[in-house]
Parts: structure tokens; C-alpha cells; sequence
């Protein structure tokens, strides 16, 4: 049996309590679909690079920080 938690009055949990209980409210991605609509909760992507566990916010700052080897100069 997986953790239960509680939100909204609903319960949430890995395992498919909807036989179960009246108040089923899904999964655990479902209870994270809540908080975030409920201004409780947020994502971001994470970037990096497979050699590296540094994470970046951006593509761009991946790219200028761990392959900078890859930069070409303009006038060539």
C-alpha cells in the first residue's frame, strides 16, 4: 500500500482507491495537478548535460557553459 495524503478534502494515492472510498482523488500526479492549480505548486524544466550534473534554467546557458567547444567563429 503506497502513502495516502489528504488535499481539498479529497485523498490521494499511488493505488487505485476509487472502489475503496467515495473520496478518490487520483493519483499522485493528480494531487500535484491541484497544488499547482491552487497556486501551491509549480514545475520547470531542468537542463544539463549527460557528462555533467550541473542543471540550467535555460538551454541557452547549458549550451554556452558545457560546449563551448561547439562555438564557431563568425568570420570563418
Amino acid at each position: 500500500m503506497n502513502k495516502r495524503y489528504e488535499y481539498g478534502g479529497l485523498i490521494y494515492c499511488e493505488d487505485d482507491l476509487s472502489e475503496e472510498i467515495d473520496n478518490y482523488g487520483g493519483s499522485l500526479y493528480d494531487l500535484f495537478d491541484s497544488l499547482e492549480s491552487d497556486g501551491r505548486a509549480g514545475s520547470t524544466f531542468v537542463y544539463y548535460s549527460k557528462e555533467s550534473s550541473e542543471p540550467y534554467e535555460t538551454y541557452e546557458d547549458l549550451i554556452e557553459s558545457e560546449f563551448s567547444e561547439l562555438e564557431v567563429d563568425e568570420n570563418e
